[in-house]
């Protein structure tokens, strides 16, 4: 007879929802044979030995276990799997994922040069010779694991490899295969960012698929000498897409990861092992300072005693150079040794880790552990400041401290970031350490420098739009002084993926700080940063959470808007209204006119774009009506001064133009005293239009120019394009094309600067009009065809407009340029199309 398996530990990866977690986590119940009543007693008791105040309750215990739950508390379930047996920082990144793993993959950094290089890089000669070989292949995957060096040697290869293949692109990524909580990168996204430094648009880039972006990715990196680093890789399906592919021979990639990739026949395998004695011995000599090593029997036991493990000796060696004269090889072996005797697992990283640790000072100990809360990639001074609730020069010395004792890297100027391994230790120690409401307040702290950092960013980015936004609330904290929208652009830039990752993480944890609608909050602010950069996925990703777990129905309203505003760009339009019309709910029941009128206006611009007539101008009317309660309210009517005047660009909602103007003038007068100059400035452009229309040009030109210059007051860049536009249309109208072409190439080269190309596509066909206008048809189709490109690749309808223009002069012969050399009173020109 044959004895029986015992059954394996249910495992939590791959799971999906909730649901499939709590049922996993039954499974294993049953799997380690307790009940709960005994998980709920090993529980508490496990929190008493580390003197953890809070104590679950059984019903809280319970709970975990039962389907149906809307939320989980992720520490308690990482304490009850630990409980059960298992590894709790699994079972915890397995909740994680569930709860964030659609935002987190998409939310992906890409940087254009390699982490910075160790300055004194030990061993490794073999395997570097190897990568640098003039005939090497063109993707190396460095395999090893935990803790072996395999970043550290694919960065130092990276930055020779620059200098002696005189490399002219790079393009790295952490895939984050083995980032604890955190989802691994998602291949598209991280395309997304590497064709964005090749040069391609936000907007042609999210009409293609997966294999679409990987083959414009090849074909981008033919011709160059560009090198990829994908760092921490965990399967080949999402290294494949991110390979230079055959194409590019002088495009090397190097791949880094913890386990075997098959699949990838094209590559090269280099297993790491760990440090030869010889190498251990260089690393621990540079650590004394690069003279002989007096007592090397010793040092070879030190280096024995953490299985010589990269990263471990990395550690002792930062202690031992910061040991002092007092401290002797033989002191640290023996306190290696007397803690190694404390561990319950013989485990040469945790030793080395602890030792270290335990030699920081209390405020250093504190920073590193609450460190570990930040759900982002990376930190800087002000985000660790705010973790810690201190001033920025003790966070700056206290991330400088972390980083001289190798328990921090810093892959670039300012910002840090942890090993996996070592972010594994500094969340347990917070765990055991740190009371739940400290971490509660560490994390509260966090949120609230995001909140007002943020909103100063996009006062900077948008500033039309503060009064739009949530209040930037207050923070005890210190925040980065930005001066400008370069800066503050280039800040939005660098944080995106800290904040988003803090949002998500907020939304799904609401009960580990005390803010509830920072999710929605944040949406609200980063919006219209996220809608002009082409972050799609983030944005639609952080809308969602916020709408979901937003309890003030204001907020949760402008987080559908935004969900809202973010599919239509997608072009899906079905989930667009649908989204418009719970955020007119939501708006509804908040009592928010001003919102209700954005609603209504833009899901009358989706009815029309669907063709669907009678829908459109019912919420147009509707809109109108709203317009008009904000006029009889007055100021208190519109709390944030933001209105929808649905005025001259959908005439079909009036019956006369003369009702369109004394609609206007109403709620003209009403965002003058509010002294809300965007509104203002709105309902100008509006009224400009209703006169162009009806034929009355001085006054359309009046209002427009009016319009142009609150505009520019307020540094409204992107209305500032759409009133250019509009006088282009006016001026053209009033038969002066070469005033009305100067304006519209003013508005395509304000639009390519804002990377806005919706705009730019209607102000190439502006100038096209113009060409046409002044007979030079040959000019007049080189516009339209790049108004017809921009359009197609935004997949929006004009693009069939413009194509047909175009095509009309795709046969003319050039005729005498009548009035490009004459004035602006020559007779007029009967049609201004081809």
């Amino acid at each position: 007879m044959t004895s029986m398996e015992p059954p394996q530990q249910p495992e939590p990866d791959g799971l999906r929802s909730l649901d499939e977690l709590a049922a996993r986590l039954g499974e294993l119940r049953t799997w380690a044979g307790l009940s709960v009543r005994e998980v709920h007693r090993r529980v508490a008791r496990a929190r008493r030995a580390r003197g953890v105040p809070e104590e679950p309750s059984y019903d809280t215990v319970h709970r975990c276990f039962r389907l149906g739950r809307t939320r989980l508390n992720a520490d308690l379930l990482a304490e009850i799997a630990q409980v059960l047996g298992a590894e709790g920082a699994r079972w915890r990144r397995a909740h994680a994922r569930v709860v964030g793993d659609a935002t987190e993959a998409a939310v992906v950094t890409v940087l254009d040069a390699p982490p910075a290089d160790l300055p004194a890089f030990t061993g490794r000669r073999g395997e570097l010779a190897t990568l640098l070989a003039a005939r090497a292949p063109a993707v190396s995957v460095i395999e090893g694991m935990a803790g072996v060096g395999k970043t550290t040697l694919a960065v130092h290869a990276a930055h020779r490899l620059r200098r002696l293949r005189r490399v002219d692109t790079v393009l790295w990524v952490d895939l984050r295969g083995y980032a604890p909580g955190m989802a691994p990168a998602d291949p598209a996204a991280v395309l997304d960012g590497f064709l964005r430094l090749l040069g391609m648009s936000p907007d042609r880039i999210r009409l293609l698929d997966l294999p679409g972006r990987a083959r414009e990715f090849r074909a981008r990196l033919a011709g160059r000498r560009a090198l990829i680093g994908l760092d921490n890789a965990i399967s080949a399906e999402q290294v494949h897409p991110l390979l230079p592919g055959p194409d590019a021979p002088a495009c090397p990639a190097l791949v880094t990861t913890r386990r075997r990739i098959t699949g990838l026949p094209e590559a090269r395998r280099l297993p790491l092992e760990a440090f030869t004695p010889a190498e251990s011995m260089e690393l621990l000599r540079r650590a004394m300072g690069n003279g002989p090593v007096d007592d090397p029997e010793t040092a070879g036991r030190i280096a024995a005693s953490v299985g010589h493990l990269p990263l471990a000796l990395g550690v002792v060696a930062g202690r031992i150079s910061r040991g002092g004269s007092g401290w002797t090889l033989t002191d640290h072996l023996e306190r290696l040794n007397d803690h190694r005797a404390r561990l319950t697992v013989d485990d040469g990283v945790e030793l080395a880790l602890r030792l270290s640790y335990e030699q920081l000072d209390p405020p250093h100990r504190r920073l590193f552990r609450l460190l570990a809360l930040h759900p982002g990639p990376t930190v800087d001074a002000y985000a660790a400041a705010a973790l810690a609730g201190d001033d920025l020069a003790t966070a700056r010395d206290g991330l400088d401290a972390l980083f001289r004792a190798s328990l921090l890297r810093q892959p670039d100027l300012g910002r840090y970031e942890f090993h996996d391994l070592v972010h594994v230790y500094a969340a347990s120690r917070s765990h055991d350490e740190d009371p739940a409401r400290a971490r509660r307040a560490a994390l509260s702290r966090l949120l609230d420098h995001h909140r007002y950092a943020a909103s100063l960013a996009m006062d900077h980015f948008a500033p039309h739009e503060r009064r739009r936004r949530p209040s930037a609330g207050t923070s005890g904290t210190p925040a980065p002084e930005l001066a400008g929208w370069e800066e503050a652009t280039a800040w939005l830039n660098a944080e995106r993926a800290g904040l988003i990752a803090t949002a998500v993480h907020a939304a799904g944890h609401p009960e580990t700080h005390d803010r509830p609608d920072h999710c929605g909050h944040m949406s609200a602010i980063l919006s219209r940063y996220l809608g002009i950069g082409g972050h799609y996925r983030e944005a639609e990703a952080l809308h969602a959470h916020g709408a979901r777990t937003s309890s003030d129905p204001g907020t949760r309203g402008w987080a559908l808007a935004g969900l809202g505003t973010t599919r239509w760009r997608l072009g899906r339009y079905p989930e667009t209204a649908d989204a418009l019309r719970q955020a007119l709910a939501a708006f509804r029941g908040a009592g928010d006119l001003a919102g209700q009128g954005w609603a209504l206006g833009n899901l009358g611009h989706v009815h029309r774009h669907l063709g669907e007539v009678d829908a459109a101008r019912t919420c147009f009317e509707d809109a109108g009506a709203v317009a008009l309660a904000l006029v009889r309210g007055g100021v208190e009517a519109a709390p944030r001064g933001v209105m929808y005047e649905p005025l001259g660009r959908y005439p079909e909602t009036y019956t006369a133009a003369e009702e369109a103007v004394t609609m206007g003038k109403q709620v003209l007068a009403l965002a003058r005293a509010f002294g809300d100059r965007v509104s203002e400035a709105n309902v100008l452009v509006s009224l400009g239009a209703v006169h162009r229309e009806a034929g009355n040009r001085p006054e359309a030109l009046e209002h427009l120019l009016h319009a142009l210059e609150i505009m520019r007051e307020t540094g409204n860049r992107f209305a500032e394009v759409d009133v250019l536009v509009e006088l282009g249309a006016t001026l053209r109208e009033f038969n002066a094309p070469l005033k009305a072409r100067q304006r519209c190439e003013e508005a395509a080269a304000l639009a390519a600067r804002l990377c806005d190309r919706y705009q730019q596509a209607r102000a190439h066909d502006g100038i096209a009009h113009c060409h046409a206008l002044l007979d030079d048809p040959e000019a007049a189709r080189t516009h339209w065809q790049e108004a017809h490109r921009l359009f197609t690749e935004l997949g929006a309808p004009e693009a069939d407009d413009v194509a047909a223009r175009a095509a009309r002069c795709a046969g003319r012969r050039d005729s005498p340029q009548r009035g490009r050399e004459g004035s602006e009173a020559d007779p007029p020109v009967a049609s201004g199309s081809c």
